[in-house]
Order: C-alpha cells, then sequence, then structure tokens
C-alpha cells in the first residue's frame, strides 16, 4: 500500500502603500527575499522581486514574467532534476480524478 502526501503551499503576499515602502524601505526589502511584497501606487500595483547577484535574460519567447523570478526558475530546474532521477509518481485518470474530488 502506497501513502502518498502532498503538500499545498500557500502563496502569502503583502501589500503596502508607497508612503509606507518609502518610510521603511529596508524592512520591505529584506521581507522580500522570502515573502511576496505588492506596493500600491494609485491604481497601479508593483511587486519587488529578488533577482540575486545578476539581472537574468527571460528565457519565454513570450517574455512571460513568471520567468522573471529567479526563484521560479530554480522550482522548474529542481522538478527536472527530480524527473531525471525517477523521483515522480505517475498518475492514473483515475488517481487524477480522485486527487481533484472529480
Amino acid at each position: 500500500m502506497y501513502l502518498l502526501w502532498y503538500a499545498i503551499k500557500i502563496n502569502v503576499m503583502k501589500v503596502i502603500s508607497s508612503r509606507e515602502f518609502r518610510d521603511s524601505q529596508k524592512k520591505y526589502l529584506d521581507m522580500a527575499i522570502t515573502e511576496r511584497i505588492i506596493i500600491k501606487r494609485k491604481n497601479d500595483f508593483l511587486e519587488l522581486v529578488p533577482l540575486g547577484n545578476t539581472i537574468p535574460d527571460n528565457p519565454s519567447p513570450s517574455n512571460d514574467p513568471y520567468f522573471n523570478d529567479p526563484r521560479n526558475i530554480e522550482r522548474i530546474e529542481l522538478a527536472i532534476q527530480q524527473a531525471k532521477d525517477g523521483k515522480v509518481i505517475e498518475l492514473t485518470k483515475e488517481d487524477q480524478k480522485q486527487l481533484l474530488g472529480l
């Protein structure tokens, strides 16, 4: 009998005003490394995205902003390595329906 555990990561974001960001820049720049920080400026929302030591090129042909975040690239590379190492579980259609509650 196999027992599979699934963890759902809930992305929590903090939305702050531009004034709040200006008053506490260091605090929010440090927080952006571990969590999503969104700055509301009039009717626009801006996101602080840590890029590390370099500004990476976007590998997406459509320039999808998802690939601008190096954390997303790291997750994709980890998943590719896990697949190469055989650390995958193949689900049947019935398994997929059961997991999704269909």
